[in-house]
């Protein structure tokens, strides 16, 4: 029996569509019911190979994203979100996040720029010039007679602030030989700087390596200035042997910065790489606001920290970026950098599902931030208990909600964004104390700003001057860094302190005022 479309079907009976149209296959005996039963075994199968197709293309489809997400990512890099450098913003970089100190700033109701009230900086005056040039009128403007005797009833001053042309004072030292009446032959000693027929000496020598300790100028381009300001033709191969010079005579000033460090209560700790040809190498720093120690080493483990030589024995308080190798240094105290973290979390805020705790945790510490600051311009010595436990509540809540987005996910491991904002609040529940002692101890600074900024001319020397080519010139280039940057901060002039140094007394810091 052949039905059309338009017929009733009866509910206990079997159809199909076929050419025709709807076929009774009851009808049709057993031949037809194993041929429905081989269809739809086949249709089964059929089904079951799409949906494996499905799965297939839905795992690859959720692993291209994973992966657009993490090139994004990548690619959305900058020095706000990351430990890039501001020299690696490009102009098609993203706009920045408003900064730490600006937001607070902002909060405060403060504009950026100088403050109304506040003392501008300009070109003084000096109250006893080298030289006077006076500039009278000789004829009068008006009738044209002559002034010579004419009353003075007024004078207006103009200084200007010049050099004179650079002049080479070379100074002749002679040394006597006499004779004493018992026979006995005398020889006076030339000078320290004397130390050849003749030669450059402290003053030209100090300006030497300050262009190229201090200026990071290439060995050319540094005699070609010295040339060009100073009259003064010397070769690269001079320049080379006043550094390697230089170095040398600082033993005794790194002993005494090494003794300091260690008997300071709070110590920055940093690294950053470099390259020595076509290895790899890295600058150690630990600092304070006084004291600069540089070290290059060729590894950043351990084993490079251990010839810094501070943390070894050192039992005051640490600040690092939370490299995991500090923490095996247990007789200090660590406290966290701030500003790292909230570079962590900027990096973590763009996923769309880790904003909210990324931002709140961000606020939270800038909260906390201004709260010592304004504790220490009070001259106290904590926060309120109050104020640090509703702080530290409220840092624990946000944790849990970190954690509670980042489950662990199902049949596969974590891609690259998963692991960066997992790791992140994973290190912030661990590492708690360490990233609020700034608030509980308020002589703890909240970053670690002082070793990045002491670090930053190690950089600024690889971008200018490019790699080293052998391993001495990264590690007299630490210790003649760790020279001027030292004295700088004692507010010594860097000519002055190098001049100090090849006249064989090299400044050294002085002892440090307990309070």
């Amino acid at each position: 029996m052949r039905v059309t479309s338009a017929c009733v079907v009866p509910r206990c009976s079997r159809f199909r569509w076929g050419r025709a149209g709807l076929v009774c296959v009851a009808e049709k005996g057993s031949e037809s019911a194993a041929d429905l039963a081989r269809e739809n075994t086949g249709l089964r199968a059929e089904n079951a190979s799409l949906t494996e197709q499905l799965q297939a293309l839905w795992a690859e489809n959720t692993a291209l994203g994973r992966k657009i997400a993490e090139l994004e990512k990548k690619l959305g890099r900058n020095s706000s979100n990351s430990s890039m450098p501001p020299s690696s913003d490009t102009l098609g970089s993203p706009a920045k996040p408003e900064s730490p100190n600006r937001k607070a700033r902002r909060a405060m109701g403060r504009k950026p720029g100088k403050q109304p009230g506040a003392p501008g900086a300009h070109l003084a005056q000096r109250v006893d010039p080298d030289d006077v040039v006076v500039h009278a009128p000789e004829t009068c403007t008006g009738c044209g007679a002559d002034l010579g005797g004419a009353q003075l009833i007024g004078e207006e001053v103009r200084q200007v602030v010049d050099i004179p042309e650079p002049t080479i004072v070379v100074t002749e030292h002679r040394v006597y030989k006499l004779v004493c009446s018992c026979g006995q032959h005398n020889e006076a000693a030339f000078p320290p700087e004397a130390r050849a027929p003749a030669n450059y000496g402290p003053r030209v020598r100090a300006f030497g390596l300050y262009l190229l300790a201090r200026q990071h100028l290439p060995f050319e381009r540094a005699a070609e200035a010295m040339a060009d300001l100073l009259g003064v033709h010397c070769s690269t191969g001079f320049l080379d042997d006043l550094y390697s010079e230089g170095a040398e005579g600082l033993d005794a000033f790194l002993e005494e910065v090494h003794r300091q460090l260690r008997a300071s209560p709070v110590v920055h700790f940093d690294e950053t790489p470099t390259r020595v040809g076509k290895v790899k190498h890295y600058f150690h720093v630990a600092c304070t606001e006084l004291l600069t120690l540089l070290h290059a080493d060729v590894t950043r483990g351990l084993d490079a920290v251990e010839r810094l030589g501070v943390l070894a024995d050192y039992k005051g308080t640490a600040i690092h970026d939370r490299l995991g190798m500090y923490f095996n240094y247990t007789a200090a105290r660590h406290g966290v950098c701030g500003a790292h973290l909230i570079r962590n979390l900027a990096s973590v805020a763009v996923v769309w599902n880790q904003t909210e705790w990324a931002s709140a945790m961000t606020d939270l510490l800038i909260e906390m931030k201004s709260s010592g600051e304004e504790a220490r311009a009070a001259a106290k010595l904590r926060l309120g208990s109050k104020v640090l436990a509703s702080f530290l509540k409220r840092y624990d809540t946000i944790v849990e909600a970190g954690l509670a987005v980042n489950p662990e996910p199902d049949g596969r491991k974590r891609d690259y964004v998963e692991k960066e904002s997992y790791n992140l609040v994973c290190a912030l529940r661990d590492l708690k104390s360490e990233v609020t002692l700034f608030a509980r101890d308020l002589r703890v600074p909240f970053s670690n700003n002082q070793a990045e900024s002491d670090l930053r001319m190690v950089k600024l020397q690889q971008k200018i001057s490019g790699s080293f080519r052998a391993a001495q010139g990264a590690e007299r280039l630490a210790a003649v860094r760790s020279y001027i940057s030292t004295a700088a901060k004692h507010g010594v002039d860097a000519l002055d302190a190098l001049t100090a140094l090849f006249a064989g007394e090299p400044w050294m810091p002085p002892a440090p005022i307990r309070t």
